[in-house]
């Protein structure tokens, strides 16, 4: 893990000290403005990272006292469906939701953070112009939330690894398209924790990432 993180905070270091060394000297100094938002942009990497980096360490302390609550599956997805409603104009693409009113047992903070967390990585590996779907429905007493997407599949030998830390595989899941390479392993403590049965498929078409949790009837 240390290793891990030390080669992602190699990059925007030395992006840092590259920028900083050239402010100094005067070199290009009428691309100043540029210089300094590149190391603005490198310090909110390394910002996400360190957050990130907490979030890991609290959840595989083993000492998270997870306090369910009864909340709207399908409420929490659309609000994460709206919140990221940018990036998705940003690329133009479709999303189509199929939520059922669903309720379910678990931190909605938390579960907030796994939904944002697959439909970010959907639109990061989804081509411009092409269409995920957000999908919330009750199975028997368990509600599957699905996020799919359209575009290259995940080579079949790496669906397990794509939670483990600092995952990135093939090219075109590289550093240069964002992300911590943790936001994933923070997913799946976040369903385990939940005693969540979750993964990734390819499709026909894309891939599939999913989970699920315990449904609570209306009654309870």
């Amino acid at each position: 893990f240390i290793a891990g993180v030390c080669h992602e905070l190699k990059t925007p270091l030395s992006v840092m000290k590259s920028c900083i060394s050239i402010l100094r000297d005067g070199v290009a100094s009428h691309k100043r403005d540029h210089y300094f938002q590149a190391m603005d942009q490198e310090v909110e990497k390394m910002d996400r990272l360190v957050v990130d980096m907490l979030d890991l360490a609290k959840l595989e302390s083993g000492t998270y006292a997870l306090k369910p609550v009864t909340f709207r599956v399908d409420l929490l997805a659309l609000a994460v469906c709206d919140s990221l409603s940018l990036p998705l104009e940003q690329k133009r693409l479709r999303l189509l939701t199929r939520l059922e009113p669903a309720t379910a047992e678990g931190n909605p903070h938390l579960i907030e953070q796994v939904m944002a967390n697959f439909l970010t990585n959907a639109i990061r590996h989804t081509p411009e112009g092409e269409t995920i779907a957000v999908i919330a429905e009750e199975q028997g007493d368990r509600v599957l939330v699905c996020v799919k997407n359209r575009g290259a599949p995940v080579p079949q030998d790496q669906l397990e690894k794509v939670w483990d830390r600092f995952y990135r595989g093939e090219a075109s899941r590289r550093r240069d398209q964002g992300g911590t390479g943790l936001g994933l392993a923070i997913a799946r403590n976040i369903l385990e924790l939940h005693g969540s049965s979750y993964g990734a498929d390819n499709t026909e078409d894309g891939v599939v990432f999913y989970f699920d949790l315990r449904r609570v009837p209306p009654s309870e």
